[in-house]
């Protein structure tokens, strides 16, 4: 009489997300976005793997972290993702990639950690330009393909928020300049391109003040003539198009007229031109704008 056939061992959730090291919410979105794996279902509706799904789970593990797109190889063949991954050329452990592995793990003081030592090493500038700015829209990008949790999104929100805050935290400056506020209007709660912006404008020797998001008009502009600020610089990212105009109009307005109002955004494109208002498209016009305002405020002092 022939011995029974074995059924093959099936694993749950979490024991794929300790033998694949992928998390949770990641191995979610790759079966329910991109068809990656088919898990078989208890009749109580409980996933379970087989053997094959989690061998091809580490291969799709393996091409992703080699920078192919999830949304391009879910559903190549075990034998397809083998050699597409013996085909590509090892990436080196960047900054960049433990950062996410950090997240991955939600892990805020090692997170905390690699920023803080990035800033330190590198200064504002290059910090700005080759950290924060990539890292928050990769981030972004994730987080819209469902590849990055919520919790990990706003981890590095937070994260990144205070240790760009630390160099922006209200200091005396010597030289008696007048100062560049940074502020965002009512309703816009948006600020990391902001505080990129200020971190640049730190880099180029501007005395900045950094005010935060989500202010009232009429406080923007007394602390605009508190100051005595030559410049406003006021970051729209998310407000609709008529929210945004109607903020800058009104910006325009309250701030005394000799001080100039420049924007920058997404939600910028449909801002009309106006005496005193300048509206910058990308950052190096931003960093083109401090420097020439710089040199003049200081051919001045």
């Amino acid at each position: 009489m022939p011995s029974p056939k074995a059924e093959s061992p099936t694993y749950s959730v979490r024991a794929v997300v300790r033998l694949t090291g992928i998390s949770e919410h990641v191995l979610r979105a790759w079966e329910r976005r991109h068809s990656a794996v088919a898990p078989q279902r208890t009749p109580g509706g409980t996933r379970r793997y087989a053997p094959e799904d989690v061998a091809r789970l580490r291969l799709l593990r393996a091409a992703v972290d080699a920078g192919h797109a999830i949304g391009a190889i879910a559903r190549r063949s075990d034998g397809e993702l083998r050699r597409l991954v013996a085909e590509t050329p090892p990436i080196e452990n960047t900054p960049m990639a433990e950062m996410f592995a950090a997240l991955e793990r939600l892990d805020a003081p090692r997170l905390e950690y690699l920023l803080a030592t990035q800033f330190a090493a590198l200064g504002p500038r290059t910090f700005a330009r080759e950290i924060a700015q990539p890292l928050l829209a990769e981030v972004g990008r994730r987080w819209e393909a469902g590849d990055l949790s919520i919790a990990a999104e706003h981890m590095a929100s937070a994260t990144t928020r205070s240790v760009l805050g630390s160099a922006l935290r209200p200091g005396r400056d010597g030289t008696g300049r007048s100062p560049l506020l940074f502020a965002t209007p009512p309703g816009e709660r948006h600020e990391f391109g902001l505080l990129i912006a200020a971190l640049l404008a730190v880099s180029a020797g501007a005395n900045v003040v950094f005010l935060g998001t989500d202010l009232p008009v009429d406080e923007i502009a007394s602390a605009a003539e508190t100051t005595g600020a030559h410049v406003v610089v006021v970051g729209i990212s998310s407000l609709p198009p008529e929210d945004a105009r109607t903020a800058v109009s009104a910006l325009r307005d309250a701030v005394p007229p000799g001080v100039e109002l420049w924007i920058g955004g997404a939600a910028c494109a449909s801002i009309p031109a106006r005496s005193g208002l300048v509206v910058y498209d990308d950052l190096d016009t931003f960093e083109a704008c401090v420097a020439t305002t710089t040199v003049t405020a200081e051919a001045h002092a």
